[in-house]
């Protein structure tokens, strides 16, 4: 019986050790293309993919190793998303993992031509995740997926990839990932926003040399699958304050042109009320907290400085609504507010909003500052 067993133990060992020596389809991971970014053009009735792969190397480098990051980018074209799609994989090379993109580039002829198709494309592919931020661009696609980050790192450490590391600080347009914007778009009366990045060589210089960074220019928006338009930050100065996300923003008082102080906002409270249902009209509340960042003249009256600092945001958020009347864009969200509490006039309205200068009819704007300066943590508080 012992040597029965010991017979099969043997026989197993053996055919355990030849199959360890088979060929299998195991890949190694350095053979892999990692696609880290897609971007997304619509020209001449074709969808045009751009891929962006990184090497291993320019990820994780070994103690003492030196040497610039590495970035491919391809290019290719199909009558539809998917159709381009696949024309990538005739010059892959190797196998795509698609699990690691993190960040979706879309152009403006994209959005205008309606952006179900590529979520479509999307979301159907079970490697693709739904959590990818989202951008816009009106520059060439292949050369914002190869704009680098400092000192020879990847393009994985840029506002590209890692966007809400710069919002922390400075709050101007909040990101969006994929599951949040296919919710945006999806959602009845809803208008929502890309942030739409350009390619700077302004900022920054590398041994004098001029030195490319992508640079947050604005905003692309949408209500549902419809584009409404593009616009710059200057335009959306007044967004910072409506938008949830916003966690610190800075404002030069009384304007830029001619600044007295910087104040800087690190908190905010706001809410909207329909106020009358038969002609639908709004009023909206502020409360925020701040400190007064910097002084540029003698003006120690801290009161004063507070009021200035309340005019001068709610002339910004003034200015959003009047900008939002003029192109009929709903910076506010007046109309989902409506078609979420009040369903029955959003339907007889048309399920629509048109915004006119009594549809907003109040700003109520309540702001205190913490002085940091010769009254340090002094509070005072004053309102309208």
């Amino acid at each position: 019986m012992y040597k029965a067993c010991g017979k099969w133990f043997c026989i197993l060992l053996v055919i355990a050790i030849f199959l360890s020596g088979c060929r299998t389809d195991m890949k190694e991971i350095q053979n892999l293309n990692y696609a880290t970014a897609i971007g997304v053009d619509y020209k001449d009735d074709k969808y045009f993919i751009y891929l962006q792969v990184i090497g291993l190397n320019s990820v994780a480098k070994t103690e003492g190793e030196t040497g610039s990051a590495q970035t491919s980018v391809s290019k290719a074209e199909g009558h539809t998303f998917i159709d381009a799609f696949f024309d990538v994989y005739q010059t892959g090379q190797e196998m795509f993992i698609w699990s690691h993109i993190t960040s979706i580039v879309l152009s403006e002829s994209v959005l205008n031509q309606g952006i179900g198709n590529v979520f479509d494309g999307l979301t159907r592919y079970y490697e693709f995740r739904l959590t990818p931020w989202v951008f816009g661009t009106k520059e060439p696609i292949d050369e914002v997926l190869s704009t680098l980050g400092f000192f020879d790192q990847s393009v994985l450490e840029t506002t590209l990839h890692n966007p809400e590391s710069s919002q922390r600080q400075n709050s101007t347009i909040r990101p969006i990932k994929l599951q949040e914007l296919a919710r945006d778009v999806f959602e009845p009366a809803l208008t929502t926003y890309i942030p739409y990045l350009s390619i700077s060589e302004e900022e920054w210089t590398n041994n004098m040399e001029p030195e490319s960074k992508l640079k947050l220019e604005g905003a692309f928006f949408l209500r549902g699958d419809s584009y409404k338009g593009s616009y710059s930050l200057e335009e959306l100065r007044g967004l910072r304050w409506i938008a949830p996300e916003t966690k610190r923003a800075s404002i030069l008082v009384p304007d830029k042109m001619k600044p007295d102080f910087l104040t800087v906002v690190d908190r905010i409270r706001f809410d909207v009320k329909v106020k009358e249902l038969s002609e639908p009209s709004f009023t909206a509340s502020f409360d925020m907290e701040g400190t007064i960042g910097n002084q540029l003249n003698g003006n120690n009256e801290l009161i004063m400085m507070q009021k200035d600092a309340r005019n001068s945001i709610k002339k910004e958020i003034e200015d959003l609504y009047k900008l939002g009347v003029k192109d009929n864009v709903d910076f506010f969200n007046l109309e989902h507010l409506l078609y979420r509490n009040h369903n029955t006039l959003w339907k007889q309205s048309g399920k629509t909003l048109v915004l006119d200068d009594n549809t907003l009819t109040n700003v109520d704007l309540k702001i205190k500052l913490r002085h940091t300066g010769a009254f340090k943590n002094k509070i005072v508080d004053e309102a309208d």
